[in-house]
């Protein structure tokens, strides 16, 4: 028969053992290392192209996309007795597009881009501690460049101007920073501008998260903001995302996204694939 003396103790015993579990232990720091991650990646997004002569908007496109991403940390302790390090991170992707079109332009403009690779990247500096972090950098990818009409043959001028086409692309750079305020073996939350993943570093943006990880590696981050699409559109963004601890070097991950863009709500995903070398 269990007593109630016998039902507080195991009460209290299953209290301390969850307590544990989610409370950050010592001074859990990664020491000097270099972190190396493969990020395949893909999905579609969609949103308004470019726009060009005296037309009020672009036509809207569908993108189907698939690539690889990767990304590099190291990790450089500032001393022996405090947990803080400078960190380096550099990261990018290369993916493969493929246009079609949703609606035309005011114009009656039809033309997409054509299928073709785009890449992407970035490179950050930052100080880390147990309870603070600040990443500083910049980044650029590349994005369709301004519709160039095209000229009819068999037209009489002066109405000889048909759907514009888009030959070439161009660099847009963007601003990369993120702060974690939290621990690093524990809950924190985080706010960033630019990418936070590799293959977000082709369609950056605005975004904030929640996310607990354990020091064995164990990780789970929910994420919310607003990503650029096309150089022209913009659509809100939630991922989450979380990673497994295979041996203690090497971890693997899975990440989804949906994102509510101007015409439809559309899906993209990754995995990821670090290896540790170090200390």
């Amino acid at each position: 028969m269990t007593t109630p003396s016998t039902r507080r103790r195991t009460l209290a015993t299953l209290a301390v053992g969850v307590l544990a579990a989610f409370t950050p232990r010592g001074e859990a720091f990664p020491p000097r290392s270099v972190e190396v991650e493969a990020t395949p990646h893909g999905g579609r997004t969609s949103g308004y192209l470019p726009p060009g002569g005296g037309c009020a908007f672009a036509p809207m496109a569908g993108t189907r996309f698939g690539g690889l991403g990767g990304r590099v940390r190291l990790r450089q302790p500032l001393a022996t007795t405090v947990p803080s390090s400078v960190v380096i991170i550099a990261q990018g992707a290369v993916e493969s597009q493929a246009n079609t079109l949703i609606a035309p332009g005011s114009e009656g403009e039809r033309n997409v881009p054509p299928d073709q690779f785009m890449g992407a990247g970035s490179i950050a500096v930052g100080y880390d501690d147990r309870l603070f972090g600040v990443h500083l950098g910049v980044g650029a990818r590349e994005v369709y460049g301004l519709p160039v009409p095209t000229i009819d043959p068999s037209c009489v001028a002066p109405a000889c101007r048909t759907s514009p086409t888009y030959p070439s692309n161009r660099v847009q750079v963007f601003p990369e920073a993120r702060l974690r305020v939290g621990f690093l073996d524990g809950f924190y939350g985080d706010a960033s501008v630019g990418a936070y993943t590799p293959n977000m570093t082709l369609r950056p943006g605005l975004q904030a998260g929640l996310g607990y990880a354990t020091r064995a590696g164990h990780s789970v981050a929910l994420h919310y903001g607003v990503q650029m699409v096309h150089s022209d559109s913009a659509g809100q963004r939630v991922d989450l995302s979380g990673t497994l601890p295979v041996t203690e070097r090497v971890s693997v991950g899975v990440g989804v996204a949906a994102v509510n863009n101007d015409a439809r709500v559309d899906f993209d995903g990754r995995a990821s694939v670090m290896v540790r070398f170090g200390q």
